[in-house]
């Protein structure tokens, strides 16, 4: 077994490590304050293959493996960990829809994806029962040759800039619990669809926020994987992104461990810089 980066890997990790240098770092803090992403910089981080490296090559991803696209991730949030979550969401909702929506809608929006030009969301969290399958309570009613979607998603990342989503609704029997979900490839530019955004302490460029569905219609075309059943087919891919959070968490945390560490050595107390004092430099490699 290879536990160490191929050579594509690397030029990845350098490209990623690059464009966060150059790119992002100097202007972290003021994204950081705002409630939306700049869609140029999604762009660029797309035409650069930062996004969705392992998606298919048939849907316009690069077919790469999932530790690329969590080199890839972690370099990112090492500047900017909102940045970071693009990736992340590219990957996690691109591979989604590549593997269970219809190949026309695969084929249409994946390479938006990766090209930096459409954000996907995840319509799962309801306000009554979080992300519990079994509690999901979003209704989809067949309506000619399609179904009508009402009810609320909340605490959904870019959930105002989004646009489209993989939303969970219930089509089945109600004490059917996850057995009873489906899921549904949705456009969120279109009629019948409000959205917001929550005033977050952190992260506020992801956006999470609520998006509300008054009698939205969605093609029977539209359904992904099989109804009743979507939520345990679908999500079952859903731990990856886990990962990814967690190399996200690392490189943000490398970041702190490495300023923190060029801090000491300049900063100055009792007469000698303070990484001179076994208190203040010895928990610093444990980090």
């Amino acid at each position: 077994m290879q536990f160490q980066p191929t050579e594509d890997q690397k030029a990845f990790r350098e490209t990623a490590k690059r464009f966060a240098t150059e790119k992002l770092a100097s202007s972290y803090q003021e994204r950081a304050s705002g409630h939306t992403f700049d869609r140029a910089l999604i762009k660029q981080m797309g035409a650069l293959g930062l996004i969705g490296a392992d998606l298919p090559e048939e849907f316009g991803g690069l077919g790469e493996s999932s530790v690329t696209s969590g080199l890839i991730v972690e370099e990112i949030a090492y500047a900017d960990f909102n940045a970071s979550y693009v990736q992340l969401l590219g990957s996690l909702m691109g591979g989604m829809v590549a593997q269970h929506a219809s190949k026309e809608i695969a084929s249409e929006w994946v390479p938006k994806v990766v090209s930096g030009e459409a954000v996907i969301g995840l319509g799962l969290t309801e306000p009554r029962g979080g992300s519990d399958a079994a509690n999901l309570i979003l209704k989809a009613e067949k309506s000619g040759n399609g179904w009508r979607l009402n009810g609320e998603k909340t605490s959904m990342s870019f959930a105002s800039q989004a646009d489209a989503a993989v939303v969970f609704a219930r089509t089945g029997d109600p004490d059917a619990g996850a057995r009873g979900v489906s899921a549904f490839f949705v456009d969120l530019n279109q009629e019948g669809i409000k959205r917001t955004h929550f005033d977050d302490i952190g992260t506020k460029p992801v956006g999470r926020g609520s998006v509300f569905f008054d009698d939205v219609f969605v093609p029977a075309e539209n359904m992904m994987a099989e109804q009743d059943r979507a939520f345990g087919t679908i999500m079952a891919g859903f731990d990856y992104s886990r990962a990814l959070i967690g190399l996200e968490c690392l490189g943000a945390a490398q970041a702190s461990v490495d300023e923190t560490w060029a801090y000491v050595q300049e900063r100055e107390a009792f007469g000698a810089p303070l990484v001179q004092y076994q208190g203040v430099s010895f928990p610093l490699p444990e980090a």
